[in-house]
């Protein structure tokens, strides 16, 4: 009898002992997902090699003085339509996917240096056992930014951003 019920306690403590580590595994985040600031990979962008504008403007010098109309026209349009879609990186909540292509091999580094399963654009919800974190230094650092590209990020984080309707009657007046 003696045997049985030292058999029962130690499995009903077996039990709570299990029971009690699963619950907290349950409770605990178990993913983590970083999210990042759209706007201040567009700052860091902007500010790195990686920005083709200098290029375009040799390349429009070099059609000027070759006298070729057609590559003028083309590079002419392309700044201005260039320049809105930066506004709008920069300014609002607009997807930067065109500017991560530039560093997309080194994105699983961010990812492993922040401790994160993935790196997506915004997280509107997640389910419990989900941690969404914050990666956006590890993602800048990925542009080599200056110490003043990361001032003018730290300022523009303190910012909401703006909405593009807004941004689009900027971009108008100018």
């Amino acid at each position: 009898m003696r045997a049985t019920i030292l058999t029962l306690s130690l499995t009903a403590v077996a039990l709570a002992a299990a029971f009690t580590s699963s619950r907290a595994q349950a409770t605990s985040p178990h993913v983590r997902i970083g999210t990042y600031d759209s706007r201040a990979v567009a700052i860091a962008f902007v500010a790195s090699r990686f920005n083709p504008v200098s290029g375009k403007l040799r390349e429009l010098e070099a059609a000027k003085a070759a006298g070729d109309e057609r590559k003028v026209a083309e590079l002419e349009a392309w700044g201005p339509r260039f320049q809105r879609a930066l506004h709008r990186q920069g300014f609002g909540r607009v997807p930067v996917d065109d500017l991560l292509a530039h560093v997309e091999e080194r994105l699983p580094d961010a990812a492993r240096k922040a401790g994160v399963e993935a790196i997506v654009f915004a997280s509107n919800w997640s389910a419990e056992g989900i941690e969404v974190v914050d990666v956006t230094g590890e993602v800048v650092a990925l542009f080599e930014p200056s110490e003043r590209t990361l001032a003018t990020i730290a300022e523009l984080s303190r910012l909401a951003p703006v909405d593009l309707d807004e941004l689009d009657k900027d971009t108008q007046k100018h």
